[in-house]
């Protein structure tokens, strides 16, 4: 296991109370118009995503609780080392031996099943992180939407491509938004509602449209 492993692994995804969703705010619950007279519009998620101060602070809280986990195991396989170095002092095939490497196995294969859980678990509030956050954005996409008389909005990534990585020559390629005016991209307004902790009005919450049968995708 190196420094990182446990890191890169949660890094690919994908909190406690403190980093829910606000209930409530201090704002009041006023649709923000856009004022861009199409029934179609635009959103930026990973720009939203990387902007999202919330969301950030979240992740900051995540990466720290995988830095801690990491030096625990590092730690721990240190001494598992040593414990392995040690082993010389026994004559191979002796009683001793085969006793101490035994300890040894048992206590590596430990190791080795405590950071798979421990890869699953922070993969999985990776992927909460992600997903508390996109139900925020889509209900304040729908009230904007709503009280804006947009019909559809298209997800779009706005990063520039990059020539010299055929990766992101790739999705240039495939991006379904081949030219968009700048008045049809509402990322700016979502993100500004989501930084202030805007209240959305109760008929928005996923929650409350899940109780009512309305999907809040399709």
């Amino acid at each position: 296991m190196t420094k990182s492993t446990l890191l890169a692994a949660c890094g690919a995804f994908i909190l406690s109370a403190a980093l829910a969703v606000p209930a409530a705010a201090q704002a009041p619950a006023q649709p923000q118009h856009t004022g861009i007279g199409s029934p179609v519009a635009i959103l930026d998620l990973p720009y939203l995503f990387r902007n999202h101060a919330r969301f950030k602070q979240m992740d900051e809280v995540l990466k720290t609780e995988i830095q801690t986990a990491e030096q625990q195991f590092l730690a721990e396989q240190k001494a598992l080392k040593e414990k392995a170095a040690r082993l010389a002092e026994f004559r191979p095939g002796s009683d001793e031996y085969k006793r101490e490497e035994e300890s040894l196995a048992k206590a590596d294969a430990d190791i080795a099943l405590r950071v798979n859980i421990m890869r699953k678990n922070f993969a999985e509030k990776k992927a909460k992180n992600y997903f508390d956050v996109y139900q925020e954005v889509m209900s304040y996409v729908t009230w904007q939407a709503t009280e804006n008389n947009i019909l559809l909005v298209l997800n779009f990534n706005g990063d520039p491509i990059d020539g010299s990585n055929p990766q992101s020559v790739i999705q240039g390629l495939n991006s379904t938004v081949l030219y968009k005016h700048r008045g049809v991209d509402i990322t700016p307004v979502i993100l500004d509602l989501a930084n202030r902790g805007v209240q959305i009005p109760a008929q928005y919450l996923p929650n409350v449209n899940a109780q009512h049968g309305v999907p809040t995708q399709r």
